[in-house]
C-alpha cells in the first residue's frame, strides 16, 4: 500500500474542505458589507430602509463570529498564555498541550451537540425581518464545532493547519 499517495489525498481533501470553509467566511463578510452599505444608502438617500437588511447583517455577524474564531484557532491567532507553561520541563509541556487538545475536542463536540439542539429548538420560530427560521442564527455552531475538531485532530497528529503563517524575516 502506498501511504504517500494516501497522505497526499488526505492532505488535499482537508485543504479543500478548509478552503471552502474559508471562502464561505469571506463571502459572509462581503455580504455583510454589501447589506450594511445598501441599508445606509437606502435609509439616507431613499428614506426607506429595507426591513430585512439589519436582521440579515446580524445573522451574518453571528456566523462570522463562529467561523472567524475557528479560523483564528487554525492559524494559532488565539490568546495563549504561555509564560508559565514555558517554564515547565518539556515533558510536562507536552502533557499540557495534549490536555488542551482534549479540552478543545470536547469544546468542539459541545458546539456540535448544543448547536444542533439550538437549531432543532429554533426551527419553528421565524425571524420577523426576513421570515427565515430562527435556527439560521445557530446553524454555524455545529459547523464551527466540526471544523474545530478537524483542526485539533490534525494538530494533534503534527499536521500544520496554518495557511498564513507569518515569516520572521524582515524585508
Amino acid at each position: 500500500m502506498n501511504t504517500r499517495n494516501e497522505n497526499g489525498a488526505f492532505h488535499r481533501a482537508w485543504r479543500a474542505v478548509d478552503l471552502v470553509f474559508e471562502i464561505f467566511c469571506l463571502l459572509c463578510l462581503l455580504a455583510t458589507l454589501l447589506i450594511v452599505l445598501w441599508q445606509v444608502f437606502s435609509r439616507e438617500l431613499l428614506s426607506n430602509s429595507p426591513s430585512w437588511s439589519e436582521e440579515s447583517a446580524r445573522i451574518l455577524l453571528v456566523w462570522i463570529g463562529f467561523l472567524g474564531a475557528t479560523i483564528g484557532f487554525r492559524e494559532g491567532a488565539h490568546i495563549a498564555v504561555t509564560f508559565l507553561v514555558d517554564r515547565f520541563p518539556a515533558t510536562l509541556q507536552s502533557v499540557i498541550d495534549r490536555a488542551v487538545q482534549v479540552l478543545l475536542m470536547f469544546f468542539g463536540l459541545f458546539l456540535i451537540v448544543q448547536g444542533s439542539q439550538f437549531v432543532a429548538d429554533a426551527m419553528a420560530a421565524t425571524l420577523p425581518g426576513t421570515g427565515l427560521p430562527r435556527s439560521v442564527l445557530y446553524i454555524m455552531m455545529p459547523v464551527a464545532g466540526a471544523m474545530l475538531i478537524l483542526y485539533t485532530v490534525l494538530q494533534a497528529f503534527g499536521i500544520n493547519t496554518q495557511r498564513y503563517a507569518e515569516s520572521d524575516e524582515i524585508d
